[in-house]
């Protein structure tokens, strides 16, 4: 659904980040910055929905894909385009710096 964060599996994963800008932060239940990043996933979900999406990913239920993004720290928050990652970040993080990762990547896939 636009607009909202959208929760990955293995299942869903590599569709979920085939095609445009995905922001997918990988996460766990009893980590507190992650639920720090709840609403502030929630708000760029909604700001960006038609542009970029949103998503998040469970390591404990979904350790295959974590050990395939070799990840090693929660929160880590990976920036894809077309599949490919092209940005990694650690911790928490507030909306603005999502925000202007995100700006940064939409401006490079505007054509001409």
């Amino acid at each position: 659904m636009p607009g909202q964060v959208r929760e990955l599996d293995n299942a869903s994963f590599a569709k979920g980040i085939a095609s445009g800008v995905v922001l997918v932060e990988f996460y766990g239940t009893w980590c507190p910055p992650c639920k720090l990043l709840e609403p502030v996933l929630e708000e760029l979900a909604a700001k960006y929905a038609g542009q970029a999406a949103v998503g998040k990913i469970n390591i404990d239920d979904n350790s295959e894909t974590a050990v395939e993004q070799s990840i090693a720290d929660i929160p880590t928050l990976v920036f894809f385009q077309n599949g490919e990652e092209v940005r990694r970040l650690y911790g928490a993080k507030s909306l603005e710096t999502l925000g202007e990762t995100l700006d940064r990547l939409l401006v490079d896939t505007r054509p001409g």
